[in-house]
């Protein structure tokens, strides 16, 4: 709940771009109904100026970010580093490495360019949670 206060703050909303792999639509947690709510969820919010949502379709097969997700914090004040957070099934790591941090915000220019746009990410979604509507 706190997430979601941050990123709908009024004064200083929390800028967020994800990248998804397809796969994310289609893999059904909680059952239809929740998938459905969660995937309109989704598109609402990708319609926010500060939220940019883009999903890594099937038809591009293998790409980079098969390795597993990351995440990349930036931060507005210049004296705090830029660090890759990558999260962990008994721990998490957090890369400040100058190299690292290049490394993955490379792999991730490479992800959002082989992404769908927003607009057709927002379709794609939209044909998903209809499908869970049936």
């Amino acid at each position: 709940m706190r997430r979601q206060e941050v990123m709908n703050d009024p004064k200083k909303p929390l800028r967020m771009w994800a990248v998804l792999d397809e796969a994310v639509l289609h893999r059904e947690v909680g059952g239809p109904q929740v998938m459905r709510e969660q995937l309109e969820h989704l598109i609402e919010l990708s319609h926010k100026s500060h939220i940019t949502v883009q999903v890594l379709p099937y038809s591009i097969g293998a790409h980079p970010g098969m390795s597993g997700t990351f995440s990349i914090l930036d931060f507005e004040d210049e004296a705090d580093a830029t660090i890759v957070y990558l999260e962990g099934v008994t721990s998490d790591l957090y890369l400040e490495k100058e190299t690292d941090v290049t490394t993955y915000s490379t792999l991730y220019e490479h992800l959002r360019a082989m992404a769908l746009g927003p607009e057709q990410t927002r379709d794609l979604i939209d044909r998903v949670s209809k499908d869970y509507a049936r």
